[in-house]
């Protein structure tokens, strides 16, 4: 039953991705550089359902950006529906000092920039907002492959729920 719910919850994410471009005077101008706006920090919401709950504002083009902790230092990240483990980039992994077994096999991976391989890593503790996760799979990309970090389906399908209302996106724990 849970698990229904949550493809549910994953498949109206999708369709709420892909719902700006049903609308054209709401979208970004054709040929235009969008210019993503700077990260939202997850807002904690009261809840009545004793689930802990994060919330994230869209942006101009209808995308999630929120800051979470990843084992207690902030990096950014843009929610990714399609994307099916948290990636971080090069630079932020060193940044944080997750550094990948150098003896594990690399995952082939398909991103927006074309196939690159990533190196696969257990994440000790993600937190984003009030929602708190440990053992979050997760990979490093490789240099250059990204320039964003994407907080994907090995975070989301772990939560109770995700839902997007009056352009924010709650999600639930």
């Amino acid at each position: 039953m849970l698990k229904n719910a949550l493809i549910f919850a994953i498949a109206a994410l999708v369709i709420a991705f892909s719902a700006p471009s049903l609308f054209p005077d709401r979208a970004a101008t054709p040929g235009a550089q969008a210019t993503p706006a700077p990260a939202a920090h997850a807002a904690e919401a009261p809840t009545g359902s004793g689930l802990r709950e994060a919330s994230i504002a869209a942006d101009a083009l209808g995308q999630f950006h929120t800051a979470a902790l990843i084992e207690g230092q902030e990096a950014e990240f843009m929610v990714d529906t399609g994307a099916s483990v948290v990636a971080l980039t090069a630079e932020t992994a060193a940044r944080l000092g997750v550094v990948p077994d150098p003896s594990a096999p690399k995952w082939r991976m398909t991103t927006a920039n074309g196939v690159s391989f990533a190196s696969p890593v257990t994440l000790r503790d993600v937190s984003l907002g009030a929602i708190e996760m440990s053992d979050v799979q997760a990979v490093v990309l490789a240099p250059g492959a990204a320039t964003m970090n994407l907080l994907g389906a090995s975070f989301l399908k772990r939560l109770a729920a995700a839902e997007q209302r009056d352009g924010m996106l709650v999600l639930k724990q």
